[in-house]
């Protein structure tokens, strides 16, 4: 039933809507697949073993594995073994129905309000038969709708970064509906009353096409994004991950698509996309038209649209393309380079190798630092994580909220000396990422490059330095109506009141953590924030850049000279240091605090999230009690979910993590943050499940874990560290956080601070019993748990009418003479239900 109400928020009711629209006449259109609420809660167990013994038959299954066996043999040799018992049904087979496309010609049009919809939202489908990718001409098909996605979703970008656009956000995409179809789908998303407008800028853009065709150039932009994905996927050809080739054998499985190797595949789509031309995907937009078994939904809040406007925007386009109005798209004219010229090159100052880590430090004649660590785990990743103390704390209460939006704000502007829609052309066909963020106490740009495309993306590091943003006019006010509509949508997510209570209590009301309201933007100094931007981003000497993965040694040291020591240094360069950061001025509240928070809703959702107060002792010496917090909530995480939702069956998932994000990052001898358990559930239970979690915290206290517990949770952090250890990710946020670290701060050494964080990892597994993680409950959680906890529990509020009822109720009289009172309050409800029916 948890999984059932999961899917019944705003998001859940849109799709549904969705699917009953598109799959109009035939049984798909009848319920979902997860079934009708009294089907879930009183179907008996004989239906169900039924329905097993039909459907879960061998001639239905495939068994597939994939790893790193030392013995595939064996492998086969153990499913056959496991299998053989399993009798296929002969002659009663039953034959799985197969429901194919009944076309239409006339659209079905749809205005759907959701009023807990938090963005409005136009969703063309056309439906047609899906084709198997079984043969090279069918793989052809395939090549084409990739360049053909590619091609007009770069159009709907520079459209979405127009002054006053049509939509924020416009994608052209494929789904498979069916085994049968296949849906080829036009979506935009966009602000509140804009649907007609959005929804004739998609049309008239497939209109286009088929009048005019794509240019070349963006033909040739859109060979070049997919050959540059065919060339990574060839480059880590024998580096995949298990999933996604079982994920591959279950497609050819399931609808026969041919599997045929990496290798393979991309001599095909390196031999095959370069002939594809622009005529070949004009083509493709005649699947677009409102005679293809069209489907147009239009969501939004409230109703700002009819069918019959819907019906007469879909006339306008047909009329304007048939009478040939609709232009060709004006060239545009792409920068070639990042940087107009290469800047004069700076200096590596120093260098030390870290052995133990299998890292590589250098210093530069700017200041800044940058450590270096080569792995083979993939072919095609070079990771960058670039940080510098100093964040948001730094700023007055009075200019957080305008500091706090500067990130947004310069992003959206260019952070880089270009439009984000110029940048995206400028990149085509190269691997480079890069954002910047800004937390309470770090200031960090983070991103995921080629190795061939390294030098674009260490480019990109020095105009972050030396480009400052400036806002102008024209892009303003796109900005600020998208974050405007962002901050409308926010609003309208009844979860919202629950994040914003919950943190109030949690956080003492703390301005940090306040989230920011309408108002807000009215007060937003936008020179401000963007010169606080540009201050974040001045001086390199602040800065160290970690970099992880594929990395050829002397072609990266030559990069850095001329990309990242030739940034200058300000003159006015005062750099922050950790010891000198402002904390933020929360402490979690004494003692037990409840609180519901009711929140008007469409379906009845409930969320709770209950948190502990969290005190490690920390030390040089004393570096075990992280690892002992994380085998905590991994016990509180297994528990918590057989007692809540495999015993009492009340739950679909609950998950448990800890945040330490509002201490200062200095060196101290406590480390405080908190433990947050969250999870969904029905409103009904909610109180019950929240005072079940306690328990179970206070019965993990006093009676600790069993043996079996913890030799899972032993097994499980052994598998997860294996895995870990061949993961880029996990080596570069290793690198990143033993700089960021207490420790590091007092020794500057990081395969110092390495071996220390590696012994008490041994040292807390070789530790590990029931008997000490019930101690680790005890130190790391407030004991006994029930005397300082919060629970913010999310419910929905009540109807006006019953909610006047409740409020006299509290005011009846005792005496026996109720009669006169109870015809006064029907009285009273009646004349509320009245005027709430006028005024709708």
């Amino acid at each position: 039933m948890e999984e059932w109400r999961s899917g019944k928020d705003s998001r859940g009711r849109v799709a549904e809507a969705q699917w009953k629209l598109i799959m109009q006449g035939t049984k798909y259109a009848e319920r979902l697949p997860i079934g009708k609420e009294d089907i879930i809660q009183g179907i008996p167990a004989s239906k169900v073993l039924a329905f097993y013994k039909r459907w879960y038959r061998p001639e239905n299954m495939a068994v597939i594995a994939v790893g790193d066996f030392a013995d595939p043999q064996a492998v086969v040799g153990m499913i056959e073994h496991h299998m053989a018992k399993c009798q296929a049904s002969g002659d009663n087979a039953k034959q799985i129905p197969r429901y194919e496309l009944t076309p239409h010609s006339q659209p079905r049009l749809s205005a759907f309000v959701d009023k807990e919809q938090q963005h409005a939202n136009i969703h063309i489908t056309f439906n047609h038969p899906r084709g198997q990718i079984s043969t090279p001409a069918a793989f052809v098909n395939f090549l084409q709708d990739g360049m053909f996605q590619a091609a007009v979703n770069n159009r709907f970008y520079k459209l979405s970064r127009k002054p006053d656009p049509p939509f924020w956000v416009g994608q052209v995409a494929t789904e498979q509906v069916t085994k049968t179809i296949e849906g080829y789908i036009l979506a935009a998303t966009l602000g509140e009353g804009g649907i007609t407008r959005a929804m004739q800028a998609l049309l008239v853009e497939m209109a286009r096409i088929r009048l005019h065709g794509f240019s070349e150039k963006e033909v040739r932009k859109a060979c070049t994004s997919m050959m540059s994905d065919v060339e990574s996927a060839y480059i880590e050809r024998d580096q995949d991950y298990s999933q996604d080739l079982r994920d591959e054998y279950v497609r050819h499985f399931q609808n026969q698509d041919f599997v045929v190797g990496r290798e393979y595949e991309a001599q095909l789509s390196k031999t095959l996309l370069p002939r594809i031309s622009a005529a070949d995907l004009q083509k493709l937009a005649d699947r677009f038209k409102p005679s293809s078994s069209c489907t147009v939904k239009a969501i939004s809040h409230n109703r700002s649209v009819s069918t019959d406007e819907l019906q007469r925007v879909i006339a306008e386009v047909q009329r304007q393309e048939a009478a040939g109005a609709i232009e060709p798209l004006p060239e545009d004219n792409t920068p070639t380079r990042i940087l107009e010229t290469d800047p004069q090159p700076g200096q590596i100052v120093d260098r030390k190798e870290y052995p133990v880590f299998g890292a590589t430090e250098l210093k530069l004649s700017n200041g800044m630092r940058v450590c270096y660590k080569k792995t083979d785990f993939l072919g095609d990743q070079v990771l960058l994580t670039a940080f510098a103390p100093g964040g948001l704390t730094e700023a007055e209460e009075a200019d957080f909220k305008t500091y706090s939006m500067a990130n947004t704000l310069a992003q959206e502007l260019g952070p880089f000396g270009f439009k984000p829609e110029v940048l995206a052309d400028l990149l085509t066909g190269k691997r480079v990422q890069l954002s910047m963020s800004e937390s309470s106490y770090w200031r960090k740009f983070a991103g995921e490059n080629s190795p061939g495309d390294l030098e674009s993306g260490l480019q990109l590091v020095h105009k972050l330095f030396s480009h400052k943003v400036t806002p102008n006019t024209e892009d303003l006010q796109t900005v600020m109506l998208y974050m405007r509509e962002s901050l409308i949508a926010q609003i309208r997510n009844p979860a919202t009141s629950f994040l914003k209570r919950s943190r109030a209590i949690n956080y003492g009301n703390c301005y940090y953590f306040q989230m920011p309201e309408l108002g807000d933007l009215d007060t937003l100094n936008v020179d401000a924030a963007c010169d606080h931007f540009n201050t974040c981003y001045k001086d390199p000497a602040e800065f160290t850049i970690c970099l992880t993965g594929q990395i050829e040694e002397d072609a990266l040291l030559k990069l850095v000279e001329i990309y990242l020591a030739s940034i200058p240094r300000p003159s006015d360069a005062a750099p922050r240091t950790i010891a000198s950061l402002t904390p933020l001025p929360v402490q979690f509240p004494q003692g037990v605090i409840t609180e519901d928070v009711k929140c008007n809703m469409v379906m009845p959702q409930a969320l709770a999230q209950v948190t502990f107060p969290v005190t490690l002792q920390w030390s040089l010496t004393q570096l075990q009690e992280p690892h002992w917090l994380q085998y905590v909530c991994q016990l509180l995480e297994m528990s918590l979910t057989r007692v809540m939702r495999f015993e009492q069956s009340k739950v679909y998932s609950v998950s448990v993590s800890p945040f330490f994000g509002v201490q200062a990052p200095g060196p101290s001898p406590q480390l405080c943050g908190d433990l947050g358990i969250n999870f969904s559930c029905s409103p009904a239970n909610t109180h019950h499940l929240i005072e079940a979690a306690v328990n179970e915290v206070h019965r993990l206290q006093e009676e600790g874990p069993t043996e079996a517990d913890v030799s899972s949770l032993r097994s499980i952090e052994q598998r997860s560290w294996e895995n870990l250890q061949q993961e880029n990710t996990y080596w570069q946020d290793m690198l990143a956080s033993t700089y960021m670290s207490r420790s590091y701060q007092m020794i500057p050494d990081l395969d110092e601070v390495y071996q220390r964080r590696l012994k008490a990892r041994d040292e807390v597994n070789a530790e590990l019993t029931a008997k000490a993680l019930q101690a680790a409950m005890q130190r790391c959680l407030p004991y006994p748990c029930h005397q300082r906890y919060t629970a913010v529990a999310m419910l929905p509020q009540s109807s006006l009418v019953n909610r006047f009822l409740s409020g006299l109720s509290t005011i009846a009289p005792t005496t026996p003479k109720k009669s006169g009172y109870w015809l006064l309050a029907t009285a009273a409800g009646a004349l509320v239900a009245a005027k709430l029916w006028k005024r709708k």
